[in-house]
């Protein structure tokens, strides 16, 4: 064999063998032009703030994990509000329970792994560095916001009841609230004179596929709000049948809104 032909063949391997490597899991990711396939939000604990309101994007090329966005704002921290934003690669994994997946973000990097439990299609649930459930009291879910709410529309879960929100006028606001029609649960509207809000349409329902053949499976109420006018109004929801009065018991959930 001759020498030329030798160095050809040694460099076509090490071109098969770099194509066959997996990814560098710290190689910058270039999201520009893509659109996310779920968009998960909601507010997750905090040991020295009031919360981390938390925006997780995901995007995949074909069916493979092409990265993630993800935007955290620490609330009430000593400095006020305080917003990261940073991006990376995720991985999903089954976990070897029904309708449970795991999700990690940053996978291979240990200083900034993070997990879920991906619980269907429509919850994402925090775990700790170990992957252990958290415990059940706190705020840990991130919910899936449907497909048409835009990104720069403001969207709040369970997990910001008695949070401020402000609003430009002519803004839009979306809340996303666990509910269980199946047992003739839902989240009912507490009138106000004073409202400030316009309600779009009637609230809908998400169910989950993943949990379709489940008869009293949970899914997802979607408020959706414009503001016409400037001004303040308290949002306020409690879970009850439709039938049930409201009783000092009642689930509840309020939100201020400031418009201006």
């Amino acid at each position: 064999m001759s020498r030329l032909l030798s160095f050809v063949l040694l460099g076509l391997c090490a071109v098969l063998a770099s194509c066959a490597s997996p990814p560098d899991p710290a190689a910058p990711i270039d999201l520009r032009g893509q659109m996310p396939v779920a968009r998960y939000v909601g507010t997750l604990p905090c040991a020295d703030c009031a919360g981390v309101r938390t925006d997780l994007a995901l995007y995949r090329q074909d069916r493979t994990p092409l990265g993630y966005a993800l935007a955290e704002t620490y609330l009430g921290t000593r400095e006020g509000d305080r917003r990261f934003e940073r991006t990376g690669r995720w991985s999903l994994q089954p976990s070897g329970q029904p309708d449970l997946a795991l999700l990690t973000l940053d996978p291979g990097l240990p200083e900034r792994e993070r997990h879920f439990a991906q619980v269907g299609e429509l919850v994402l649930r925090a775990l700790d560095r170990t992957r252990n459930e958290l415990p059940a009291h706190l705020p840990r879910s991130l919910v899936r916001v449907p497909d048409d709410v835009p990104a720069d529309v403001p969207v709040l879960t369970a997990g910001d009841s008695r949070s401020l929100t402000d609003l430009a006028v002519g803004g839009q606001l979306v809340l996303l609230l666990p509910a269980n029609r199946a047992m003739g649960y839902g989240w009912r509207m507490v009138p106000d004179p004073n409202a400030v809000l316009e309600p779009v349409a009637n609230p809908a329902y998400v169910s989950d596929p993943a949990s379709a053949a489940r008869v009293a499976a949970p899914g997802l109420e979607v408020f959706r709000f414009r503001a016409p006018v400037p001004g303040q109004q308290i949002l306020r929801l409690e879970y009850r049948r439709s039938w049930d009065p409201s009783t000092a018991q009642t689930p509840s959930v309020t939100f201020t809104v400031r418009v201006r």
